[in-house]
């Protein structure tokens, strides 16, 4: 799996191709890329731009990585153009943990998985839908509305649930250790395991279907 962000540029025009920002093989596959025109680069949460070129190339790396800068300064910029390009469906995963999302829009629904661990929620709109997993561990939650149905599994250990409504339907595990459960209503369907360990479950009413999921 190739770093976040990963594009293609052409170093002759500064143009750039974006479709899986995680691999540089399936954009190529898909976009059907010329690779005697197009060349690998990447621009990382930490603001770092590679635009990576071949010795023959008419123009070198750093002035290519200049060029790119000069249009998207910072990493926020160059995420939101790539999803006015992709639009607000996203086909594969998106690895934001630890980064500053002041400025940035996520898209509407993401098909892969969603990592924002460690992040600060606030101004976010989390996407209606995801098809992965959804990580939020260490996250604060308020205000956030979490999305209805989650494919893969759900992280919120250590988090503050309080006005928080889980999924209704977790395609994965549920990872809740060292929450305060007063107040949640479980999910009516977990496909794998209730990870409540740290957690007091004086009171909570633990679904019958589930009981057989829950790892203390």
């Amino acid at each position: 799996m190739c770093r976040f962000i990963s594009f293609f540029h052409n170093p002759n025009t500064g143009q750039i191709k974006v479709h899986n920002l995680k691999s540089h093989s399936d954009t190529l596959d898909v976009l059907k890329l010329d690779t005697k025109i197009w060349r690998e680069g990447h621009y990382l949460p930490n603001n770092t731009v590679e635009c990576r070129v071949l010795e023959t190339d008419k123009y070198t790396q750093d002035y290519c990585n200049e060029r790119l800068l000069t249009k998207y300064p910072k990493f926020k910029d160059f995420f939101n153009m790539c999803f006015d390009v992709l639009g607000s469906n996203y086909i594969g995963s998106l690895d934001l943990s630890g980064c500053n999302l002041k400025g940035i829009t996520l898209p509407s629904s993401v098909g892969g998985s969603l990592d924002l661990s460690g992040c600060n929620l606030k101004g976010i709109t989390l996407p209606s839908s995801i098809g992965g997993s959804l990580y939020l561990s260490g996250c604060d939650l308020k205000g956030i509305t979490l999305p209805n149905s989650i494919g893969g599994s759900l992280y919120l250990r250590g988090c503050d649930l309080k006005g928080i409504t889980l999924p209704n339907s977790i395609g994965g595990s549920l990872y809740l250790s060292g929450c305060d459960l007063k107040g949640i209503t479980l999910p009516s369907s977990i496909s794998g395991s209730l990870y409540l360990s740290g957690c007091d479950l004086k009171g909570i009413k633990i679904p019958k279907r589930l009981k057989n999921k829950v790892i203390k």
